[in-house]
C-alpha cells in the first residue's frame, strides 16, 4: 500500500536497539539486499493520491496561476530545535536510526543502493531533524448565523470541513477507523515495527512497493505537512518518498505521541482526513453522505466512512457503490477480529443496503442557494469579500471567509425573514415572469431584518432563477416614492403643509423645459410637460392631500419652488448614492424636473427602505448594517461588526412631520396605499413608473421600514411592462404601487410585528407644519358654481347636489386637503410619472 499512504517508521523511545537491528537484518536477507542494488519508482503518499482520487470538480488545493497553492494560513517557518547531546542518547539514536533507516529504505525503495540510504539515515541527520510539528488551525467552514444564532448558511472553500470535538465522535466510529487503518494504534509509540516488517517482507518478495506500514499518527503527520504546504514545491516535498522525508515524518510522529494522548491524535486525524466527494473531516462526511450528525452514525455508516480514507475515489459510495459495499464489509470483518463487534452483528450489518443523503447528488450547489435567506446570504458574502478587516488581498479575505471557521452573527430576524419570504411567494408565486423583491430594516440602527425575492437563487433563468440580488441592486426606478424627499426639502425651506398649488392634469413648468414636439392637449403634455396618472386628475391641493393622492403636477411645481439641487442633496443625506444620477441623459442639473418622480434613476429596495427608516427614527439616518458579531475558529473576535453608524440627517421636527403626513397614504380615504394597512399605525408611499415598467411601495412603522419593488428586470419594453400580470390569484390589467407592492408590504409587516407592542407614529411638529411660507402658490382657474353645488377638487368643476364644504382628514394632524372622489371614478392608483 506504500505509494498510497504508507511510510516506514522507527521509534526513538524504549524499543530495544539490538532487537530492532536484528529484526531489520532478518527481514532484509540476501534477496532483499540483492534487489536493493536496483531502484524502483515509488508512488506518492496518501494525501497526494487523495488529491488525484477525488472525482472531477472535488475541492482540492487550487493553483493561483503563479504555481502557488492556496492554504488556510501563513505558516511560520519550523523553528530550529536545540541540538541534542552526544552522550548515550546520541549513540542509541545512531544505532536505532541505522536499523530503522534500513527498514525505511527497503520499504520505500526496495531495490535502491544501500550505501546511499545509510548515509541519509545517519544518526546525526536524524537527530538534527525538527521534532515539533507546526499545526495551524485546520481549514474549516464558516457559518452565517441569524440574530438568534440559528444557521443561515455554511460557507466552504476548497476543503468542506466542520471541525468537531472529540466528545461528538461515537465509539463505533473510533473503533472502525482503528480496526481498518491501524489495529495496533493503542500499542505503538507512533510507528508500528511489526507492521513495517510485515510490509518489508511483502515488498521484498514482490520487488516492488505492495504494502506500507504507516500508523494513524504518521498519516496525521503527512496530512498536516500537506495542509501546511504553501507552494507546489512544498507539496511535492510533503509526499516525497525519500528516506530523509520519511525519517522526518517519523521524527514528528514519535514526538507527537509523547505530547498528545491517543484520543487527541485520533480526533485530530478524523478531522483532517479526506473522505471523498469534497468532504474533509468525519463530521462533514457524516452530514454529506448520510445527512446525520456524526454523533448519530450507525455501525454500517461508521464502517463505510472508515473504509473511505484509503481511497476516497475508488470506494466512493456515490459513484462506486459495489466497491464501497465490499470495503465496508471488510471494515466490519476487521472490527470482528478486533473484538469490537460480534460476528453476528457484522453479518446482520452486511445485509443492510447503503442509503445516502440527497446532498450527495450535487456537490456543486452554491451554499447560499440552500439558505433560508439566499439573497441575504449572498449580500453578506459579497460585503465580507471586500472587507479589509479580513485581509489586505482578495486571496487572504477569501481564505478567511471560506476556510477560517468564522461564526458570523448577522442582523437577520428569522421571524421577519419568514414573513417577507411568505409574502412575496404567496402574492407573486415562484414562477412568475415578474419579480418581487423586499427589504426590511430597523429604524435607528440600520439593521437589515429581512431580504426576500419570489424567484429562487440560481443561474437557470428558464426556471425563474437569478443570482442578481434585486433587493440590493438598483434595477428599477422607485417612482413617486421620491416625493417624500421633495416634501422634506420643502419643509426645510419653510414651506408649510398649507402650501397649495392648482395642479392640472398636465403642467408645463418653464424651470423644467422638455424638448419635443406635439400637438395641443395630451400629446403636447407628453412631449413638453408633466402629467398626472389620470388625464382627468386636476384640482387644488395642499401638501398632505397631494401626497396622499400622489399628484405629480403638484410636486413638479413644488420642486420648481425649492430647486432640484437642494432636493438631491437632501436625498443624499438620506442615503441616496451619487451614482443614482449617473444614468441621467444630461446629468443632474437644476432643470431636471424628473427628480421628484425619480425618472431615469434606478435605486435598490435596500437604499429606499433605509432612507424611509430615517423618517421613522426622528431624522436619524443609519448605514445599512448586516453583522453584529464574529469569531474565528479559536473563538477570538473578528473585527467585522462595527456599531451602528448613525447621524442626524434631518431635524426631528421635519422627520416627524413627513412621517405623520405619509400616514394619509395608507389611512386617508383618498390615499393610494390602502392595501398596505396592517391594523396599526403605518406610513408609506406608492410609486408607479412610466409605461408600468415597475411599481413600488415603501413604508414604515416605528419598529420596521420596508421597501417592495415589483417589475420585470429585463427592461422597459412593452412586452415586459406590468400589464396583465398573473398574481395573487387573478389577472392585473395594470399594476400600480398601491396594488401588489402594497399588498406585499402589508402581508409582511402584519405577521412580522405580531406580538410586538403597538407604537404610534409621531405627530407633525407644529412649527414645521406651519412653516414660514405657505398658502396658495399659483392662480387657479375660477370655476362657475351655482347655489347648492360644490367644486370637484380633481377637475375644478362643480358637482351638482354635493354640499359646499371641503372634507378634512380628521386625526392625522397638519394641513388640510380635499378628499372628495369624483362619482364613478375608481381610487387614484398613484405613483410615478404615471402612464401618459
Amino acid at each position: 500500500m506504500l505509494g498510497v499512504r504508507a511510510t516506514a517508521a522507527g521509534r526513538d523511545t524504549q524499543t530495544p536497539v539490538a532487537e530492532a537491528g536484528r529484526a531489520a537484518r532478518r527481514a532484509g536477507g540476501p534477496a532483499a539486499r540483492r534487489r536493493a542494488s536496483h531502484s524502483a519508482p515509488s508512488g506518492p503518499g496518501r494525501a497526494g493520491r487523495a488529491a488525484r482520487d477525488g472525482k472531477a470538480g472535488a475541492p482540492r488545493p487550487a493553483d493561483d496561476g503563479a504555481g502557488n497553492l492556496r492554504t488556510l494560513l501563513d505558516v511560520p517557518a519550523v523553528p530550529e530545535p536545540p541540538r541534542p547531546g552526544r552522550g548515550v542518547f546520541a549513540r542509541r539514536g545512531a544505532v536505532l536510526t541505522l536499523a530503522l533507516g534500513l527498514v525505511v529504505a527497503l520499504l520505500a525503495l526496495p531495490m535502491a543502493a544501500g550505501a546511499g540510504l545509510f548515509a541519509k539515515s545517519s544518526a546525526e541527520h536524524y537527530l538534527e531533524l525538527p521534532a515539533e510539528l507546526i499545526t495551524p488551525p485546520l481549514p474549516q467552514n464558516s457559518q452565517i448565523l441569524a440574530a438568534d444564532g440559528t444557521v443561515i448558511a455554511t460557507l466552504h472553500g476548497e476543503q468542506n470541513r466542520v471541525v468537531i470535538e472529540g466528545s461528538e465522535i461515537p465509539e463505533v466510529m473510533r473503533q472502525a477507523i482503528v480496526a481498518i487503518e491501524d489495529s495496533r494504534f493503542y500499542e505503538h509509540g507512533g510507528y508500528d515495527m511489526k507492521g513495517m516488517l510485515r510490509a518489508l517482507a511483502r515488498n521484498s518478495e514482490s520487488g516492488d512497493v505492495q504494502q506500507g506500514a504507516s500508523t494513524l499518527t504518521q498519516q496525521y503527520v503527512k496530512n498536516v505537512l500537506l495542509q501546511n504546504a504553501r507552494t507546489l514545491e512544498e507539496r511535492k516535498a510533503a509526499i516525497d518518498t525519500s528516506v530523509s522525508r520519511k525519517l522526518q515524518e517519523l521524527r514528528y510522529a514519535t514526538t507527537l505521541e509523547k505530547k498528545l494522548s491517543k484520543e487527541e491524535i485520533l480526533v485530530r486525524y478524523l478531522n483532517i482526513a479526506y473522505f471523498g466527494d469534497g468532504a474533509y473531516g468525519v463530521g462533514t462526511a457524516a452530514q454529506h453522505f448520510f445527512g446525520v450528525d456524526i454523533s448519530q452514525v450507525t455501525l454500517a455508516q461508521a464502517a463505510l466512512l472508515a473504509g473511505l480514507v484509503q481511497s476516497p475515489s475508488r470506494f466512493n459510495p456515490v459513484h462506486n457503490p459495489n466497491d464501497a459495499m465490499k470495503r465496508r464489509n471488510d471494515v466490519l470483518d476487521r472490527m470482528v477480529t478486533m473484538n469490537y463487534i460480534s460476528a453476528t452483528q457484522a453479518d446482520a450489518t452486511k445485509q443492510m443496503p447503503i442509503t445516502l443523503s440527497d446532498s450527495t447528488k450535487d456537490t456543486t450547489v452554491d451554499s447560499c442557494a440552500e439558505s433560508v435567506a439566499p439573497f441575504f446570504c449572498e449580500y453578506v458574502r459579497k460585503q465580507l469579500s471586500v472587507d479589509p478587516a479580513l485581509g489586505a488581498t482578495q486571496e487572504e479575505r477569501d481564505r478567511r471567509l471560506y476556510e477560517g471557521g468564522l461564526r458570523i452573527r448577522t442582523t437577520l430576524d428569522p421571524k421577519v425573514q419568514a414573513a417577507a419570504q411568505a409574502a412575496v411567494d404567496a402574492t407573486m408565486g415562484k414562477t412568475n415572469r415578474v419579480s418581487a423583491s423586499e427589504v426590511v430594516v430597523e429604524p435607528g440602527t440600520g439593521n437589515i431584518l429581512a431580504m426576500a425575492l419570489n424567484w429562487n437563487f440560481g443561474e437557470d433563468a428558464a426556471q425563474f432563477q437569478t443570482k442578481m440580488n434585486l433587493a440590493t441592486e438598483p434595477a428599477f426606478e422607485p417612482g413617486s416614492t421620491f416625493k417624500a424627499f421633495t416634501m422634506a426639502e420643502a419643509l426645510e425651506q419653510g414651506y408649510g403643509l398649507s402650501t397649495a398649488f392648482y395642479s392640472p392634469a398636465c403642467v408645463i413648468v418653464e424651470e423644467f423645459p422638455i424638448e419635443g414636439r406635439g400637438e395641443e392637449g395630451v400629446e403636447e403634455c407628453v412631449n413638453k410637460g408633466y402629467s398626472n396618472a389620470e388625464v382627468d386628475e386636476a384640482g387644488t391641493f395642499d401638501m398632505p392631500a397631494a401626497m396622499a393622492m400622489s399628484v405629480n403636477t403638484y410636486f413638479i411645481q413644488l420642486l420648481a419652488k425649492i430647486g432640484v439641487m437642494p432636493t438631491a442633496d437632501l436625498a443624499k443625506r438620506l442615503g441616496i448614492p451619487d451614482k443614482t444620477y449617473e444614468g441621467l441623459d444630461h446629468g443632474l442639473n437644476p432643470s431636471f424636473g424628473g427628480l421628484t418622480l425619480s425618472q431615469q434613476m434606478k435605486i435598490s429596495p435596500l437604499v429606499m427602505a433605509n432612507a424611509y427608516a430615517t423618517f421613522a427614527a426622528g431624522g436619524k439616518y443609519c448605514e445599512p448594517r448586516y453583522v453584529t458579531a464574529a469569531t474565528d475558529s479559536s473563538g477570538k473576535n473578528v473585527d467585522i461588526a462595527p456599531a451602528p453608524n448613525c447621524r442626524q440627517a434631518i431635524s426631528k421636527g421635519i422627520a416627524d412631520t413627513v412621517a405623520n403626513t405619509l400616514q394619509r397614504v395608507i389611512a386617508g380615504p383618498s390615499g393610494t396605499g390602502g392595501r398596505a394597512a396592517i391594523g396599526r399605525p403605518a406610513a408609506g408611499k406608492t410609486g408607479t413608473n412610466d409605461d408600468y415598467s415597475s411599481a413600488w411601495f415603501v413604508g414604515f412603522t416605528p419598529q420596521m421600514a420596508a421597501a417592495v419593488a415589483v417589475g420585470d428586470p429585463r427592461g422597459n419594453a412593452k412586452e415586459y411592462a406590468l400589464r396583465h400580470v398573473q398574481a395573487d390569484g387573478k389577472d392585473w390589467p395594470y399594476v400600480y404601487g398601491g396594488d401588489l407592492p402594497a399588498l406585499i408590504f402589508g402581508r409582511t409587516l402584519k405577521p412580522a410585528l405580531e406580538g410586538v407592542p403597538v407604537q404610534q407614529l409621531p405627530k407633525a411638529d407644529p412649527k414645521v407644519a406651519q412653516g414660514t411660507k405657505g398658502g396658495m402658490q399659483n392662480t387657479a382657474p375660477t370655476p362657475t358654481a351655482t347655489p347648492g353645488m360644490t367644486i370637484d377638487p380633481l377637475t375644478g368643476q362643480p358637482i351638482p347636489g354635493l354640499p359646499t364644504t371641503t372634507p378634512q382628514f380628521p386625526g392625522l394632524g397638519g394641513g388640510q386637503g380635499p378628499q372628495t372622489q369624483q362619482p364613478g371614478r375608481p381610487p387614484d392608483p398613484g405613483g410615478g410619472a404615471g402612464p401618459r
